[in-house]
């Protein structure tokens, strides 16, 4: 019986072992023109020599290198600071109206309101704090080939 078992775990290990990874997520790009202004944002689609194509499947965006100034890696730090804010006002507001009661100085609709308040002011702050640490790339193309070659190979990497 024990050898059973143990043949069976082996076995059960090895279909684990086996199973295929998920091919890592396109990065995330902003992307802004020659002026400073963003003309883009979203994944990666493809990558040639002279364009970027850029956005969903359904809608995808093909930039010209000619016209591409900068491009900026990942979501900006407001992105960062929004998602703290809404998940900590959540947070905050579920424990707020958990915690009122009808022998409470306050009811669940003030304890949710003032836990939710305070809870997303923290959260904001962890967001601010996470935009800070996420290192976010800058890549300068200048409409210029071989930086944006240089671009293509830092990021095929």
């Amino acid at each position: 019986m024990k050898f059973l078992l143990f043949t069976l775990a082996l076995i059960s290990c090895s279909m684990l072992y086996s199973q295929e990874t998920k091919n890592k997520a396109a990065p995330f790009v902003r992307v802004y023109d020659l002026n400073g202004i963003k003309i883009s944002k979203g994944r990666i689609a493809s990558l040639t020599d002279t364009s970027l194509v850029v956005g969903p499947i359904e809608k995808p965006v093909n930039i010209e290198v000619t016209g591409i100034g900068f491009i900026k890696t990942k979501r900006s730090a407001g992105n960062n600071i929004l998602w703290g804010a809404a998940i900590g006002a959540g947070t905050g507001a579920i424990l707020g109206f958990a915690s009122g009661g009808e022998n409470e100085w306050w009811g669940k609709g003030e304890g949710a309101g003032g836990f939710g308040l305070i809870f997303g002011v923290m959260g904001s702050g962890i967001g601010a704090i996470t935009a800070i640490i996420k290192n976010s790339k800058t890549f300068p193309i200048d409409g210029d080939v071989i930086k944006w070659k240089a671009f293509r190979e830092a990021i095929e990497e």
